[in-house]
């Protein structure tokens, strides 16, 4: 080779030679491999040779893919795609966005992987290049696999598997697909269809004389034969695996082989070993920078401490691994550890702890989605067995057969180079190295916009609040004359629209920061625009605007999200009405063929809109001059959101018309899985919320038994007395200025209701739900919760407090009112539930697991006295540790009745089931059960039964 090198003068010889030392001693001199693209770097300096930079920068990339280093590998890409551009060569081109995109995998950017994939595969359609093709479908399976989109991936890896149907040439991409087909059936325990695609992609890898890939089948069926529970085979499988990493240095597959046979020898009862083996992979995976396979080494020792009981020690192994997944920003595997931290601290009788885990893990099992999963993935493979292949391995075999041994080769390289385990773990933790410094001083700063605006819509809604309420209360009243009901209705459309525009600064804010999310459902598109476009027909005849809507028929399916799909019609029509004069006209048009855009186009008439101010007319807030209206925020919006939903807008002017044009896709295939929401669309109510009116007023009521307590938590005063006069004529009201006081005034008082502002100073509503729900005393009380932040995001936020609904700011006093009653009201029933059991059943009448311990206690305590005459409420109270009076409203809450009366339900309950289920007489079983009185026992069974306690005895003899 060294001959060759120094004899021929042709440089492409020279760069071939140099990728055959490449090929050959990458595994076992990486020195000599280095060398090899360095040296292609010096030759192709001397000429300006294109191709051999080309070659340099790919296999300067390989090197350092092999040693996980991503950001390097990017950067030796890009020098590669620079080349590719430069030659002209599609291929290349294809080549360096498909290993582009997996690099950006890797760092965890799918998203920008997924375009660099489409990006080559639409180049290797276009040239009919079918070598170009496999290798897209390949990372696209891939893809979608580390997305737990079984269904899409396995079609992927299917097309690559069709591909290669009548070529005699097999690449690792073949191997791969056909191995990660069985990893897919792995998933779902159909080992026998796992074990036949592993065994196909083994006998690709042998034909290939590929010994790395063969021994990377081995450890798949290790894994097989643990999951049949054959563990002794696994082992014997495992250790020459292991053998041969260690001869190649390969650290990275050396920690996750001993990884399992740690879990093998966990399985046949062997701690030791087991102990030994993950504390080995734990140090080789520091070695080896490789975070994932740290925390899986944790998880390990983790289960060994508790096979040992050692609940401490567990807790701390899986503690490690928790913080190391938080530092990848990974949520795989999150769920076993919650789990299992969960299990250890009800192993040390901590509840509060296990109780809190066990919420977390409950928050992110998500059984239905594997059930579909296991459906589509056994159906796609089902259609794929049974139909015919020949028409896609025809299409595909008619093309030109590119056999460059270059191109083979190099790919050839890249795959074995990764090592597809290697691909399949990077995936796992493709979030763990996180863009350093930069990327965290940028989402701080995106953090405090997003606050520092979530903050200033807070203090915009509450003034609106207070405005909204009371002009709505006077538009309820009939005997309002028309002049001042103009007027009234005047002040709510401006008071609607300062509210729309602080929505608007709060969607451009979520868009800077990143936190909107494209959520697109299957519907009728063409329904919704109708019925958009048409709303604004009433403004088109006040103004005397020729108003046309020319909308292609309904029927058609498209993907959208709605809610963009809503903000981006609506702010087009209101700017085309808004600029255009009396007699003007606007026209609205819509249409979508298959496959293709959705377009919609608004034309309008203004002969006063300036070129320069059409060309900046998306920028926020532009002006043309002083004097000018602007274009406040609604097209700026538009332009956002329209980039957001995929699509692109343009606009122009020809004579004395304007118009806009917004193209957007609305296929399925456009869109991502998480993208799509498979439920059927369905309108949605803009979430509201009511209040009152009238000076301040912040003395408590004396509580009376014959209505409800209100607590209402609130730290704007004006806004705390709104709430207070919206519900005291029916409830007594108590309210606090802050969540501190909030939460005493609660454990005073015990309310039957709770409603609470989330942002208040010193305790806010968020933390104000969770004490009240984690607290024996208060945790049945439901609570409302009252924001100014509007968003899914925070309604999830405000119910996984524990909080029973969620309103925002500003709202309609009719609907709270509702919600309080139905809340209320809900309680009322499950206190006649317990009226009507024999038998106490916590289960049955309790609102959390909180309550249902209280009640399973209260049980205990009463199991134990409820016989002694003498027991009285205050031992009661004393022996469920409550106060009196807390203690009373709780059994109130639950059961409708006081301390006292519950005793006393208690004793004739049990009295009732002595009475049939015994032979005493009626004046034993009343002793029996705490009554020292037979006339009293007599009239107190009456009451509750309708009938004496010897008719209750014969009843059913």
């Amino acid at each position: 080779m060294n001959r060759v090198l120094r004899t021929t003068p042709n440089d492409t010889v020279k760069i071939t030679t140099l990728q055959w030392i490449f090929d050959n001693y990458m595994y076992t001199k990486p020195d000599s491999a280095k060398w090899a693209y360095q040296k292609m770097f010096s030759i192709s300096e001397k000429t300006n040779f294109d191709h051999g930079y080309y070659e340099a920068y790919l296999y300067k990339a390989v090197y350092y893919w092999t040693s996980s280093k991503f950001d390097s590998v990017i950067a030796s890409m890009n020098g590669a795609l620079k080349h590719a551009l430069l030659l002209e060569d599609d291929g290349k081109i294809s080549n360096c966005y498909v290993r582009l995109a997996m690099a950006q995998s890797s760092l965890g950017n799918q998203v920008a992987s997924r375009d660099l994939t489409f990006k080559a595969l639409e180049i290797a359609e276009k040239n009919n290049d079918w070598e170009g093709l496999y290798f897209c479908y390949h990372r696209l399976g891939n893809l979608y696999q580390l997305e737990s989109n079984f269904d899409q991936a396995l079609i992927y890896h299917l097309k690559v598997d069709s591909i290669f149907q009548n070529r005699a040439r097999k690449e690792p991409a073949l191997a791969g697909s056909l191995h990660e087909i069985g990893s897919i059936f792995m998933e779902f325990k159909d080992y026998e269809k796992a074990e036949q695609y592993y065994m196909k992609s083994k006998e690709v890898y042998r034909e290939m004389s590929r010994k790395e890939g063969e021994v990377l089948i081995d450890v798949k069926m290790a894994g097989l034969k643990i999951s049949q529970e054959e563990y002794e085979q696994a082992t014997e499988i495992l250790v020459p695996a292991f053998d041969y990493y260690e001869a190649v240095g390969n650290k990275m597959e050396m920690s996750t082989l001993a990884g399992m046979l740690a879990e093998a020898q966990l399985k046949l009862n062997d701690l030791d070993r087991a102990e030994g083996y993950y504390s080995q992979g734990a140090a080789l995976a520091l070695e080896a920078a490789n975070k994932f396979l740290e925390a899986q080494s944790y998880m390990g020792l983790a289960e060994v401490a508790k096979g040992r009981k050692n609940f401490r020690s567990t807790i701390d192994y899986l503690s490690r691994a928790l913080v190391l997944y938080e530092e990848m920003g990974v949520s795989y595997n999150k769920a076993p550890i919650l789990e299992s931290l969960a299990e250890a601290h009800s192993g040390l009788n901590n509840d509060r702890e296990a109780l809190r885990f066990f919420r977390q893990y409950q928050g992110l099992t998500d059984s239905l989605r594997e059930v579909e999963n296991v459906r589509n993935v056994q159906e796609i493979e089902t259609k794929y067995q049974t139909e015919k292949k020949q028409q896609e391995i025809e299409l595909l075999t008619a093309q030109n057969e590119l056999a460059e041994q270059e191109k083979s080769n190099q790919r050839n390289l890249f795959f074995a180079g990764g090592s597809v385990l290697t691909l399949s773990l990077i995936g796992l933790f493709f979030l763990y190295r996180n863009k350093q410094r930069t990327n965290t001083k940028l989402r701080e700063l995106d953090e405090m916009k997003s606050s520092f605006f979530a903050n200033i819509s807070h203090e915009f809604r509450t003034p609106l609040t207070l405005i909204s309420s009371p002009i709505q209360e006077k538009l309820e009243n009939e005997k309002l004359t028309v002049e001042d009901r103009q007027t009234f209705g005047m002040i709510q459309r401006n008071n609607d629209r300062l509210l729309n525009l602080v929505d608007q600064l709060l969607d451009l804010s979520k868009i800077d920061t990143g936190n909107m999310r494209l959520k697109v459902q299957k519907g009728d598109l063409f329904n919704l625009l109708g019925a958009l476009s048409e709303s604004f027909q009433y403004i088109g005849k006040q103004k005397n605007i020729t108003y046309s809507i020319q909308l292609q028929k309904g029927g058609i399916s498209s993907w959208y999200d709605r809610d963009m799909m809503e903000k981006i019609v609506l702010n087009l029509l209101s700017n085309a009405f808004k600029h255009t004069g009396e007699g003007g006209s606007v026209v609205f048009e819509g249409k979508h063929k298959e496959g293709e855009n959705l377009v919609l186009t608004v034309r309008n008439s203004a002969p006063s809109l300036s070129q320069e101010e059409l060309i900046n007319v998306f920028d926020r807030f532009y002006q043309a001059s002083p004097q000018s209206e602007g274009s406040g925020i609604g097209l700026a919006l538009v332009k956002e959101l329209v980039s957001l939903h995929k699509g692109h807008i343009r606009a122009w002017k020809e004579a004395e018309e304007v118009t806009f044009e917004v193209s957007l896709p609305v296929d399925e295939g456009r869109f991502s899985k998480e993208e799509r929401l498979m439920d059927p669309i369905t309108g949605q109510t803009k979430r509201q919320i009511p209040i009152a009116d009238s000076p301040v007023h912040n003395e408590d009521p004396v509580p009376q038994e014959d209505h409800p307590i209100l607590l209402v938590v609130e730290d704007h005063a004006e806004v705390r007395e709104l709430l207070r006069k919206t519900f005291t004529k029916d409830y007594n009201v108590i309210t606090a200025s802050q969540g501190e006081e909030g939460l005493e005034k609660a454990l005073e008082y015990i309310p039957d209701l709770i409603i609470s502002d989330i942002m208040m100073p010193v305790k806010d509503g968020i933390a104000l739900s969770k004490e009240l729900k984690s607290d024996e005393r208060t945790s049945h009380i439901p609570v409302i919760l009252l924001t100014a932040k509007a968003g899914e995001e925070n309604e999830l936020k405000g119910i996984e407090t524990g909080a029973d609904d969620y309103m925002v700011k500003p709202f309609k006093r009719n609907l709270l009112r509702s919600k309080v009653e139905k809340l209320i009201a809900l309680r009322k029933q499950l206190q006649n539930r317990y009226s009507q059991e024999v038998v106490l059943k916590p289960k049955d009448i309790a609102i959390t697991s909180i309550d249902e311990r209280f009640l399973e206690r209260v049980q205990q305590v009463l199991d134990q006295n409820l016989v002694e005459s003498a027991f009285t409420v205050e031992e009661f109270s004393r022996a469920v540790g409550m106060s009196r009076m807390q203690l009373h409203r709780k059994l109130k809450a639950l059961t409708g009745l006081s301390a006292t009366e519950f005793i006393r339900s208690q004793r004739l309950k049990l009295a009732a089931q002595l009475l049939q289920q015994s032979d005493s007489n009626v004046s034993q079983v009343g002793y029996a059960v705490g009554f020292n009185d037979h006339s009293y026992f007599t009239k107190c069974f009456r009451e509750l039964y309708h009938m004496t306690p010897s008719e209750y005895a014969k009843k059913d003899s």
